[in-house]
């Protein structure tokens, strides 16, 4: 057996192997005389048929199993021994000729390689980073209240529209010049309003005062605020036919509602904080107002930590071997990498994998690792992340606990707890590294400067 690495360049090399027959011959013939031992071969005894005969049948196809065998053992062996640290999987390479398993004693294989890039961390204290310290505006506390009574209201049907905060509910019919329902016209489609978004005022106006049962006539245009596509889809047209339709329309009113937001009571306490958890406005403020400088001091956090994933990155420029990573994402992934879409998603996945062995490299030069209680933390945080989004806003441990040991079962779920368990480690890792101010900022301030930020970035 011989074995050659050759370097094309830094990030590109070259594994041959080369199989003599004192290396697979030996395990070839004990595979053949495993399969002779149990074959039942038409006109011999079972087991007693003649080698020779063995050979024919099924020598050539053990032959060439054992080969890639060997060849792929051997290859990863060669590189575990030699630390050699590679992106993807090592591929075939177009180097490789023709073989005759008939005729050929020596096999050679050969496998191009793509090699990971040595680089060293550029990571330090004269890096400068900001903490966002967020102030609260001058009534927040009490916009937030108003958000809960609207978030707990409930809709009241009433007897008459009275405000621009009225719901009306009716039947639209395409009306003639005449006044009366057109011929082939639109006819029977139903139609929910808050007079709010009607931005016509005289449409509002004529909205106002009107009953169940009560039938008035509308700008149909005006009435969705020209806007061609939701009144399309209302009346049930193509969009390049609505601008054939009359403007005039009826409007049957069939329901009419009005929302009323909750009142400040200890039902909406419990609602919004958990049953007793608090008792009395006061309370109910201070709690309020505790859990709005957590959020935002959560989010001035998720700030810092996003600055230290873009300076992990500007910081370490790292060449790929990029034509090996496209092609062998396309051969590994058809269904996903094509010719059509490689170039595109390459630069996605190539950012993504520099990232990667950024982080490595911060997890191997500090030896980092991650804890099955910094598994458990995670899971249990996450899991009760997963819960509010799904309407339960404050889950007991006992509910996050048990959602979390079903979501564990899912080994989807545990990758993804694990690579955020090692970001986590990366990230505060480099947070200890560079030097982070302090900087207050408004609200507002704070929000217009991420905007800015993802419109620049496009995240």
């Amino acid at each position: 057996m011989n074995v050659t690495f050759e370097e094309k360049d830094a990030l590109n090399a070259l594994l041959t192997i080369e199989l003599n027959p004192e290396d697979y011959q030996p395990k070839v013939d004990a595979e053949l005389k495993k399969y002779r031992s149990k074959a039942n071969v038409p006109g011999f005894r079972p087991g007693k048929a003649p080698m020779g005969v063995i050979r024919k049948m099924v020598g050539k196809a053990m032959l060439v199993d054992e080969l890639n065998k060997m060849a792929s053992a051997t290859l990863v062996k060669h590189l575990e021994d030699n630390k050699i640290d590679v992106l993807g999987q090592p591929l075939a390479s177009d180097q490789n000729e023709e073989m005759d398993f008939d005729t050929t004693e020596n096999f050679i294989f050969k496998f191009d390689l793509g090699l990971a890039p040595k680089f060293d961390l550029n990571i330090s204290d004269k890096d400068k980073l900001t903490r966002y310290k967020i102030s609260l505006p001058e009534g927040e506390l009490e916009k937030e209240i108003d958000n809960n009574q609207r978030r707990f209201g409930n809709m009241l049907e009433i007897d008459v529209t009275e405000t621009d905060q009225d719901t009306v509910k009716g039947i639209l019919t395409e009306l003639d010049k005449d006044g009366n329902p057109l011929e082939g016209g639109v006819e029977g489609k139903e139609t929910t309003v808050l007079i709010e978004m009607v931005k016509h005022k005289p449409t509002q106006k004529v909205l106002m005062g009107q009953k169940v049962g009560d039938v008035v006539t509308v700008d149909i245009f005006k009435f969705f605020n020209d806007n061609e596509k939701v009144l399309a889809s209302t009346v049930g047209l193509p969009a390049e036919g609505v601008k054939d339709l009359n403007k005039k329309f009826s409007l049957q009113i069939t329901e009419l509602k009005r929302f009323e937001k909750a009142e400040v009571n200890q039902e909406l306490f419990d609602k919004v904080l958990g049953e007793g958890a608090v008792s009395d406005l006061d309370e109910f403020k201070a709690k309020l107002t505790e859990n709005m400088e957590q959020y935002y001091s959560s989010e001035a956090e998720n700030q810092l930590d996003h600055s230290i994933s873009h300076l992990i990155i500007d910081k370490h420029t790292l060449e790929l071997p990029d034509e090996f990573l496209k092609r062998w994402l396309s051969k590994t992934y058809p269904e996903t990498y094509n010719a059509e879409n490689i170039e595109e998603m390459y630069g996605k996945e190539s950012n993504q994998l520099r990232r990667q062995l950024i982080s490595e490299k911060v997890i191997s030069e500090f030896k980092l690792e991650v804890t099955q209680e910094d598994i458990n933390q995670i899971s249990v945080g996450y899991t009760a992340q997963m819960l509010r989004q799904y309407g339960i806003n404050n889950p007991d441990l006992e509910t996050i606990r048990h959602f979390e040991e079903r979501n564990k079962e899912d080994q989807n779920y545990m990758r993804r707890i694990g690579d955020i368990a090692i970001d986590r480690k990366v990230t505060e890792q480099v947070k200890s590294m560079v030097n982070i101010k302090e900087k207050k900022i408004s609200l507002e301030d704070f929000y217009k400067m991420i905007e800015k930020h993802n419109a620049e970035h496009n995240h």
